[in-house]
């Protein structure tokens, strides 16, 4: 009885630190701390009752590999609490497989076919009044984040948790009447370290974190599940439902999204802009600095204006942390400020009531990395700026990109998913990943004055009314959300996301980082700017004081200006447009690039396979200079790795470049499908002379010679180079279509013996260089057909990675 008054009263101390007063008979899970024993004891009142669990992460490692940050969301889960004798198991359910509905047998049923997880087995150590003392501490003092098996898949060593050097955390260790919090810190002992952990701890070999345990109330259950639809940009909750008929899938779909419900129902249904009974409320992590305080604020409340289109004002609220709040608490939806040593994502994920998907807490992350890449790329624009100077300051750029980060990882912690083809729809949603836009005016200056978009979308708009538009009953639902997609489909609203953006997607205007409103003319206007960027490059890309290495950082975004834009060109060759379609709407599900357009894409593509593209003027190759010492601590600063030592190598930036668009035309199901569509309609690019219009290309040149510059040759044999490794690696690739695999294997058949013609012309000509490059082609196709080709042995670069803008 003693230990147990001594209990009670740590519990009441403990939440009057965190949130005033609180007895712990109101409290929902109460937690009580033993200071003398460091032992976490949890006062389990109802048993079998849910409760919504999530394990997050209160301190981190600073690193983006693996990705381990400072308020880090874990999975959220539902348990309960179980007694079997004399200890209480703590039983995760599976909510990924149920059936809806009354039917308890055949709910029964899912439950035996599908197996349930006990997280935990806690010991009773007292049992009065319907209540059981457990001692918990063993569960909170295990990696259930897994930081360990994170760390391995990383390289980072071979990690495991130390418990002696373990502890949990009193301060912010506390129970209240929804949710109760325990913060654990956690050591673990690294054998065999990497370096890249010895740059992040100050002793690699002992390595501590901080995880927080949450226990949240579930919400109650006047929230309505919300049909999904794939074009609404609302990201999916899904479950199997085995209550649904055989001719389903079995698969529900719902929303993810808060609840937000009119204050005043009648004046809503009115047309009046109604605030809600409860907003959406963000507080701000106290360690954001200005001017990113500020600028997240103003980013952040963008979404009011379409909270509006949605029948709400003021719906969504930014407000300071309390003084004495935890900001892990998860009763504090937060705008979090993380620092990683080098360049990675901010983020916005949430957790969501596991049975209904209604948002119910969220931590967006905000990483301080990112304004510096921002830096790197203004500093390379001011070169080429006119007498006036950029439109636009660094901070100021910066900032205008932070607004539309930050509306856009708020975005995703709305539900909002990614909308890739947005930029092409005249910025219509903050959900695309956006580059600076840069033209040049009438005098050939640098013209970014509208550097990014000044708000958010019209396909945001129509996500946000998807979403949270109130309906007084299903019917209505069903009708106002059938009329919105209606709306969206009148306006030409289209939604892309997920890897159909990527380099090797089909659908060229669903590319990332890129401007404009088709891949072709971003692709003319990238084009124009790279070469004023080149043309005017030096160092003035550098501020007083700044070492004469950084430029290689800074015409990394120089040379590569028009990489994305190419990408989404390539994408014209055996490009596909697609809608996400549902039978009964009146959408197009798929449209095969025209010929023409596919013709003219690969004509454009292979024109930037040129030495003229291609070439680093020698004025830019001479001052980019070595790391000085002092500054060789971080490789972020060198974004061209060649293997030069100091020396900047313009044939390895120039090599990384073609590979990447003869690997990007050479792409398999890129490829796979050209042949594929040549045989459904004669009119589309015939395969095999695609191959030919690429070796044409290449090979038009006699490298022996110089044309207008002495790279030019090297550039050449660099473009032959590309395009040999590009055949090889497709013809040798699994996935290429029989069909095109004897294309190619035909063509490199032909080019072998094209090469042997012309080694004794070249031979004649005295050009050794060549006559040793055409060698070698000749014996690694021949190594090809032998069957002896190693990729791994052949001279490729690396592709040039640059941070994201």
């Amino acid at each position: 009885m003693k230990a147990s008054r001594y209990l009670i009263s740590v519990t009441c101390l403990a939440v009057m630190i965190l949130s005033g007063p609180v007895m712990a008979e109101e409290t929902m899970l109460p937690v009580h701390y033993e200071a003398d024993t460091g032992r976490v004891l949890l006062e389990v009142r109802d048993l079998d009752e849910p409760l919504i669990y999530t394990n997050n992460l209160a301190a981190g490692l600073g690193t983006s590999g693996p990705l381990l940050d400072r308020g880090q969301m874990g999975h959220e889960t539902l348990v309960r609490f179980k007694r079997r004798g004399n200890r209480v198991l703590l039983v995760d359910d599976n909510t990924d497989h149920r059936a809806l509905g009354d039917n308890e047998q055949l709910q029964r049923s899912v439950e035996q076919s599908f197996p349930r997880s006990v997280l935990a087995a806690f010991e009773i150590q007292e049992a009065r009044n319907g209540t059981l003392m457990v001692d918990a501490t063993d569960f909170f003092l295990s990696d259930v984040f897994d930081i360990a098996q994170r760390m391995r898949s990383a390289n980072l060593g071979r990690p495991s948790l130390d418990t002696e050097r373990s502890y949990i955390e009193p301060d912010y260790t506390a129970a209240f009447p929804k949710n109760s919090e325990i913060r654990a810190v956690l050591t673990f002992a690294v054998d065999e370290p990497s370096s890249a952990l010895r740059d992040h701890a100050p002793d690699p070999r002992s390595v501590t974190f901080e995880q927080q345990h949450s226990f949240l109330r579930l919400p109650d259950n006047d929230y309505q599940p919300r049909e999904f639809h794939p074009r609404a940009g609302i990201f999916p909750h899904v479950f199997f439902d085995f209550a649904q008929g055989h001719d389903s899938d079995y698969r529900q779909r719902w929303l993810w999204r808060w609840r937000l419900v009119p204050s005043d129902k009648e004046a809503y249904l009115d047309g009046e802009l109604v605030e809600p009974e409860e907003p959406i409320v963000f507080y701000m992590d106290p360690a954001i600095p200005e001017p990113y305080r500020s600028t997240f604020i103003e980013g952040s409340l963008w979404f009011n204006d379409m909270f509006e289109a949605a029948g709400f004002k003021n719906a969504l609220r930014i407000k300071d942390l309390p003084e004495d709040a935890d900001p892990m608490d998860i009763r504090y939806n937060m705008i979090h400020w993380v620092h990683r040593r080098e360049r990675g994502p901010s983020v916005g994920p949430s957790h969501k009531d596991p049975r209904t998907g209604e948002i119910i807490h969220a931590i967006v992350r905000m990483d301080s990395f990112r304004s510096l890449v921002n830096h790197d790329i203004w500093m390379g624009f001011r070169p080429a700026a006119g007498p006036d100077g950029l439109a636009l300051s660094s901070e100021e750029m910066a900032m205008q990109r932070r607004l539309q980060h930050t509306a856009h990882e708020l975005g995703h912690a709305l539900g909002l998913a990614h909308n890739f083809i947005a930029a092409t729809h005249d910025r219509a949603s903050v959900m695309d990943y956006p580059v600076p836009l840069v033209r040049l005016d009438e005098n050939g200056y640098l013209d970014i004055a509208d550097a990014y978009a000044p708000g958010p979308g019209p396909h945001d708009k129509l996500a946000i009314r998807y979403a949270y538009t109130w309906f007084p009953d299903k019917e209505a639902e069903r009708e106002g959300l059938a009329e919105i997609m209606s709306e969206a489909q009148e306006d030409g609203l289209r939604f892309i996301t997920g890897g159909a953006a990527q380099p090797d997607g089909s659908f060229p205007d669903a590319s990332v980082w890129v401007e404009g409103e088709d891949m072709l003319s971003a692709l003319d206007r990238t084009l124009g700017v790279r070469q004023a960027l080149i043309n005017a490059f030096d160092d003035r890309a550098l501020d007083d004081g700044e070492p004469y290495s950084f430029l290689d950082k800074r015409f990394a975004h120089v040379y590569l200006h028009h990489r994305t834009a190419l990408q989404g060109a390539i994408k014209y060759l055996g490009g596909m447009e697609f809608v996400y379609a549902l039978k009964g709407e009146q959408v197009e599900p798929t449209r095969r690039i025209p010929p023409e357009e596919q013709t003219e894409a690969l004509s454009r593509v292979l024109e930037t396979l040129e030495p003229s593209h291609l070439r680093v003027p020698d004025s830019v190759a001479d001052q980019i200079a070595a790391t000085p010492f002092g500054w060789d601590w971080n490789g972020e600063d060198r974004l061209f790795h060649a293997n030069t030592g100091p020396a900047f190598d313009p044939l390895y930036a120039a090599h990384s470049l073609a590979q990447q668009t003869v690997d990007g035309l050479l792409h398999p199901e890129r490829f796979n499908r050209v042949v594929s569509f040549h045989a459904r309609d004669n009119d589309f690019p015939e395969p095999a002379k695609v191959l030919d219009q690429l070796v044409d290309t290449a090979f038009e040149h006699n490298p022996g010679t110089a044309d207008n510059d002495p790279q030019d040759p090297y550039l050449v044999r660099i473009v032959q180079r590309a395009v040999v490794d590009g055949l090889l690696d497709l013809a040798g690739h699994e996935q290429a279509h029989s069909e095109a695999r004897a294309l190619i294997e035909a063509r490199l058949k032909k080019l072998e013996e094209e090469l042997k013609e012309g080694w004794l012309t070249i031979g004649r000509d005295r050009a050794p260089a060549t006559n040793a490059h055409r060698a070698t082609l000749r014996r690694d196709i021949q190594r090809y057909f032998d069957g002896q080709d190693d990729p791994a042995k052949r001279p490729r670069p690396e592709p040039i990675h640059l941070p994201w803008p």
